[in-house]
């Protein structure tokens, strides 16, 4: 479905805003339902403006933006600490399912190096 133009929802508002009828009237005349008629008056007076909203649906990332930019740091500099490590490292408000989902969304994967105990280590060297 395509957005309304910018001069309907001007001529829509004006006509509301004269008192021209009610949502129902001033609806049919422009062959829109009442609810949107509502939206574009409430539009205009929250945001001051008629333009198209862009709808950002669904959950936010737990890390964007400068987090996001930390977090590929912290990589680069640890690239051997855990999940809970980098979470902890970092500050970050979020589970350590989320972060490592946001992991694996930037292309990283969980593979330690094998820590070897000490005295597995002496033993192999024998």
């Amino acid at each position: 479905m395509q957005a309304l133009s910018l001069d309907l929802r001007t001529r829509i508002v004006t006509a509301y805003e004269a008192d021209e009828g009610s949502y129902e009237v001033i609806g049919e005349r422009f062959s829109v339902s009442p609810s949107v008629v509502g939206k574009l008056v409430r539009q205009k007076r929250d945001l001051n403006t008629l333009a198209p909203q862009v709808h950002l649906r669904g959950r936010k990332p737990a890390v964007s933006g400068k987090l996001e930019t930390k977090l590929r740091a912290h990589l680069k500099k640890h690239p051997d600490a855990t999940v809970l490590e980098r979470r902890d490292a970092l500050g970050l408000k979020c589970s350590e399912k989320t972060l490592w989902q946001t992991l694996r969304k930037m292309g990283w994967r969980y593979k330690k190096n094998p820590r070897v105990p000490q005295s597995r280590t002496a033993a192999m060297s024998s």
